[in-house]
Parts: structure tokens; C-alpha cells; sequence
């Protein structure tokens, strides 16, 4: 039994079925009543034993028989559970699988896998990390070991996965790794390709190079804290964080995405406000100029973690 997934966008968002795949002209022919298609669909509704369906469908109940018959030996009916009914036991059946699919043996071109509710102001704000459908850059995080100026361990990095759960619902995958540490490539060079930086200065040293080219920057004085040169104000909360997109200044035809924080509150706030409330915090991106967002984690439900995000500018 072969199975795959089919994705359908619908005006709440994409949701997927997985189907089964019908490997044989017999199961379709199963199908090609008109009453069996309802007999299929009533039961994808609401499991029921034949006799009740009958009633449900007000036609025959050897009709009914007939045709459940055809589609139980074709394998795509089965018994969910038996109850007693009039003395006797009756089998309640539903389908085998959510939908029911015939592949052709064409070429299939790689594609986003689009299950991502609302992708439309993300999927412009990534345009340029997309490359037929699939992800084209890297994720730069801190090294895990004391590097840097200040001789840092990034805190930080973990909290990439979730990036990556999010960015895997949107792109395919490509071939090799997509994660670089920042020691990597800085060696390598930071302009051969598309970058996210996860991570503030402190943990990232790519942030950090990056960081005289921000119009929305960290700065350190006496703390640490980000400074607007767009609205004159300074932030020196711990769950303060960066959404920015600008264009690489070491090579213009390449883009940089910053997810970065004060600290690694700050950064799991930004990486939160991309994943899980971009309808706020991408609001208003054309993708003309250089894009910048300032957030704060907050604890909605008291459990001492960051689960929201509220704009700041």
C-alpha cells in the first residue's frame, strides 16, 4: 500500500489529507458508480454500518450492500469497530485512507511544500532564498565553542531548529547542509550566498561585521542595546530582537536576513516573530529597501518562556 501526501489551499489556510494511491483498474472501477462515490463520501463523513446508511443515503439497503461489497474488496473500505445492533453485530465502516489518488508516470518538478497557513507576505519576504521550490542560502549560527571577541559561546543556536521546522514548510530541501557556523564562514567569506544570521553580535561574529551596515544596530556603551537611527530610540531589554532584511554588503547581489537579540531571548523573540506572527511582523514589506522590525518576547501564558511577540517598531 503506497501512500502520499495532497496539499490543498483553502481560504483558512493549506491543509493536507494523506491518500492512498490506487495501483490497480479494479479499485477504480469500484468507484465508478455514482452511488458508490456518496456511499464513500457519507462514510469519509461519519463511520456507520451499512443499514444506517441506507437510511442516511434513502435508497435500498441491498444497494447499499451491493456497493459496499465492491468497495470493501477493492480495499478502500474498512471495519473501525463492530457494535451490537437487533441481537446481531454490525460492522461500521469508513474509508481506508482521507483521499484516494492515481499517479502518472510524468516527471514531477520540485515545488514548496505549501502547509504553511497564510505563506503569502513570508513566501516574499524569502523570494530570494527559493530556487525552483528549493531552499537556496544558508542559516549562519555561533560557534557553540568561546570564540570571538569576547570569547562567547553561542546560547542562541538551538532555537534555529525551530527556523528550520518553519523554513522546511515552505522550501524543499536541498542538497547539503544549510547550516553554517559563523567561524566557517567567515573563513570562507560572507558574500558567496543568500545568509540568515541567527544571533546577536555577542554570539555571531557575522552579526557583528554586519552590524555598521544596520540602520537599526547594537551597540555597546555601558550595556549592551540596540540603537534606531530610524526612530532615535534605544532598547536594552533582554527579549528585545531584530527582524531585519538587508542587501549584503559584501556582495549586493546577495541578501542577509537577521533574526538577532540583545541576548538569546531576544533572538528566540525575533526567530518567533518570523515564524509565528509574521502577519504583524512583515506587515507592510514591499521588498524595495532594506526592512527592518523591532520586537519583544512576552510570556502569555505565565510559564516563564517567550510564546509571543510585540512590535516595537
Amino acid at each position: 500500500m503506497v501512500r502520499r501526501w495532497i496539499v490543498e489551499e483553502t481560504l483558512e489556510g493549506a491543509v493536507a489529507r494523506e491518500a492512498e494511491v490506487l495501483d490497480r483498474p479494479s479499485r477504480i472501477g469500484a468507484l465508478s458508480s455514482p452511488l458508490a462515490w456518496r456511499i464513500l463520501q457519507e462514510l469519509a463523513k461519519s463511520p456507520d454500518y451499512p443499514h444506517a446508511l441506507a437510511d442516511r443515503l434513502k435508497v435500498h439497503e441491498q444497494k447499499v450492500y451491493y456497493h459496499v461489497r465492491r468497495l470493501a474488496a477493492a480495499g478502500l473500505l474498512k471495519v473501525v469497530r463492530e457494535e451490537a445492533k437487533r441481537g446481531a453485530s454490525a460492522r461500521v465502516l469508513a474509508p481506508t485512507a482521507d483521499a484516494f489518488a492515481i499517479l502518472l508516470k510524468s516527471k514531477a518538478a520540485p515545488v514548496p511544500f505549501p502547509t504553511l497557513p497564510r505563506a503569502g507576505v513570508v513566501s516574499r519576504f524569502l523570494e530570494e532564498f527559493s530556487r525552483s521550490g528549493a531552499f537556496d542560502g544558508v542559516i549562519v549560527v555561533g560557534s557553540p565553542y568561546p570564540h570571538g571577541p569576547f570569547l562567547t559561546t553561542a546560547r542562541d543556536s538551538p532555537y534555529a531548529v525551530q527556523l528550520g521546522f518553519f523554513l522546511g514548510r515552505l522550501f524543499t530541501a536541498p542538497k547539503g547542509l544549510v547550516t553554517r557556523l559563523e567561524t566557517e564562514v567567515k573563513t570562507a567569506g560572507a558574500g558567496r550566498e543568500h545568509m540568515i544570521l541567527v544571533g546577536g553580535p555577542v554570539a555571531n561574529i557575522i552579526t557583528m561585521d554586519l552590524n555598521p551596515h544596520l540602520a537599526v544596530s547594537f551597540d555597546w556603551k555601558q550595556v549592551w542595546h540596540v540603537d534606531s537611527s530610524r526612530t532615535r530610540r534605544t532598547y536594552a531589554e533582554e527579549d528585545v530582537g531584530l527582524v531585519a532584511k538587508v542587501r549584503n554588503p559584501w556582495n549586493p547581489a546577495k541578501v542577509v536576513i537577521v533574526l538577532s537579540g540583545l541576548h538569546y531571548q531576544g533572538t528566540l523573540s525575533s526567530i518567533l516573530g518570523l515564524t509565528q506572527f509574521a502577519d504583524e511582523v512583515l506587515a507592510g514589506y514591499d521588498g524595495g529597501s532594506d526592512f527592518y522590525r523591532v520586537v519583544a518576547g512576552q510570556d502569555r501564558d505565565g510559564d516563564g518562556r517567550i510564546d509571543a511577540v510585540s512590535l516595537l517598531e
